[in-house]
């Protein structure tokens, strides 16, 4: 056996050492979880019985979620708009369709161009980016007064393109996030992305906001509460051009560096030959 052959084989055998104490090291840490969670189980079951009559369930959760959160974020949280109207400010690349009843000569589809205007017929270009779709409705109907007698507009936004986020590392779809509206909360980002994959290490993972000084802003989020145990305090907002990295496990990393040294001995493995001799 050459030089070459031994030294695969000693890596072979260090990055098997290697998986088994990592193995053995989770394991450890998930029995104690699952130690204290008994624990903590039976101790909040005795609570339980020498406790008072409890108060009705509905009166409880509001008062939860008002003391974590203000009410505005819950609305926002909920999905909740209470004046009824949609607050996405348009930009470069959205797409918006304008509807004029009884005059289809000026109804039709307009992309934001770069400049954030949008070419409308008879009346030329008009710009439009950071305004709501409303106040592009009242732009529209006041432009087209000097030729419409009382035009009857009505706006609707087909295409979210002008504001993204990104969501990489670990999960199912990495890569750019459309918004549709000028925020998205943690929890909707990652569901857009395919949540989280068994190789994520969700208790701590960056949200990223950059920065032109060179010193970006970073938060840790525990995706793992959000997610799994309904902690919306860990549900922060995410503004256009943030980042949320969902890094990998130490178990994985180790695989990922061991699978390149382990493969190329199995394909030498396969290309061995059996001769079969006569007698």
């Amino acid at each position: 056996m050459n030089n070459s052959q031994h030294m695969i084989k000693n890596l072979f055998l260090i990055g098997l050492v290697v998986i088994a104490i990592i193995w053995t090291v989770q394991l450890a840490a998930a029995q104690n979880f699952s130690g204290r969670a008994g624990a903590d189980e039976q101790v909040s079951q005795e609570a339980l019985k020498n406790a008072p009559a409890a108060a009705p369930v509905t009166e409880v959760i509001t008062e939860t979620k008002d003391e974590i959160l203000p009410p505005e974020v819950v609305n926002f949280v909920t999905g909740l708009n209470i004046e009824g109207s949609s607050t996405y400010t348009l930009g470069p690349t959205d797409v918006v369709e304008i509807t004029v009843q009884r005059h289809p000569e000026v109804t039709g589809q307009f992309p934001i161009n770069k400049e954030g205007k949008i070419q409308y017929q008879f009346v030329g270009d008009v710009f439009i980016a950071n305004l709501t779709k409303d106040q592009l409705k009242e732009v529209i109907t006041q432009r087209l007064s000097e030729y419409i007698i009382n035009p009857e507009v009505s706006v609707k936004i087909i295409g979210y393109n002008s504001k993204v986020v990104y969501v990489i590392g670990e999960v199912g779809s990495p890569g750019k996030i459309f918004m549709q509206g000028d925020t998205i909360t943690v929890r909707e980002a990652l569901v857009q992305a395919g949540l989280p994959l068994l190789s994520a290490s969700t208790r701590k993972c960056p949200l990223i906001t950059p920065s032109a000084d060179g010193h970006p802003k970073k938060l840790q989020v525990n995706v793992f509460s959000l997610l799994y145990e309904g902690d919306l305090r860990e549900n922060l907002v995410m503004k256009p051009g943030d980042t949320l990295y969902i890094p990998a496990t130490i178990l994985s990393k180790a695989m990922r560096v061991i699978q390149p040294v382990a493969q190329p001995i199995g394909t030498t493995a396969d290309t061995g030959k059996t001769v079969m001799t006569g007698f």
